[in-house]
């Protein structure tokens, strides 16, 4: 049945902007914990609703306080407080928002996570030699690179600067190995195109050195809670930092993974 055998066409162009609003919200959403699950869970009842009942009035009011304007703007100001303007991926305060809960859901279904920390290799050279344009060009092109190189329920973070965060549900350290050398492949194998400073282009190679570390490689992780799960964040983050200093101290262009107890470089592939 169509929409406007029920509604005005004021209130029909009302929902079809809120299901907009809502589709956007829910792109960028990988976890049932998500800020807009219960939103999306009522969008999702809604349109069965519409196409059982052909959408009657009181079925609009029941759901209308799921979706008012204040709701909606709350969820969306807390997206866009969480996205890097530069590189659209997720930033610091965003990790340690969702990752808490991307560990606990991990927990609770008996999976493992990693952690993949990505460094861009002698980065300073092309603010250096092509002016910091430049190197921001660079930044959204190796983003991309790691974005079109992982899974998309993976979620990807700019830690700071050249630095990045994958994040990998149900993935342990040794898979992690192989994601990251995926990537490391990707953007070594990739011709990075700039503007510098003059407008003039320049054509260059970058590569990248990758630590990783996997939840299966802490033993505090067996008998973790929601309690400590914050302490398990903080040593993902430590020791994928660990190993991705080993990277970018044994040659660079590498990925290292974690080995718990004597930080000694295993799966090095360069």
């Amino acid at each position: 049945m169509s929409e406007d055998r029920f509604y005005s066409p004021d209130i029909i162009r009302k929902h079809k902007k809120t299901r907009e609003r809502v589709d956007n919200l829910r792109k960028s959403d990988s976890l049932e914990d998500d800020s807009v699950y219960d939103l999306a869970k009522a969008e999702d009842k809604f349109r069965e609703e519409y196409k059982r009942d052909g959408l009657l009035e009181d079925c609009l009011e029941k759901y209308a306080n799921k979706f008012t304007d204040l709701n909606l703007e709350k969820f969306e100001a807390q997206k866009s407080n969480w996205i890097d303007g530069l590189t659209g991926f997720r930033n610091k305060k965003a990790l340690y928002g969702e990752m808490p809960c991307l560990l606990g859901l991990a927990k609770r279904n008996n999976h493992d996570c990693a952690v993949l920390m990505i460094d861009m290799d002698f980065f300073k050279k092309v603010n250096d030699e092509f002016g910091h344009l430049a190197g921001d060009q660079t930044l959204k092109i190796v983003a991309d690179i790691i974005r079109n190189s992982v899974r998309e329920s993976d979620l990807l973070y700019r830690f700071g600067g050249e630095e990045f965060i994958v994040a990998l549900y149900d993935t342990d350290s040794r898979l992690s190995q192989t994601i990251a050398e995926k990537i490391r492949k990707n953007v070594e194998r990739a011709g990075i195109v700039v503007l510098d400073e003059q407008d003039n282009q320049q054509s260059f190679k970058k590569t990248v050195s990758i630590g990783c570390v996997g939840t299966d490689q802490i033993k505090e992780w067996e008998s973790t809670t929601d309690d400590n799960i914050n302490d398990i964040l903080e040593d993902l983050i430590r020791r994928a930092d660990t190993s991705l200093y080993r990277a970018k101290n044994t040659g660079r262009n590498k990925t290292v993974v974690y080995e718990p107890g004597n930080d000694k470089i295993i799966f090095e592939q360069s």
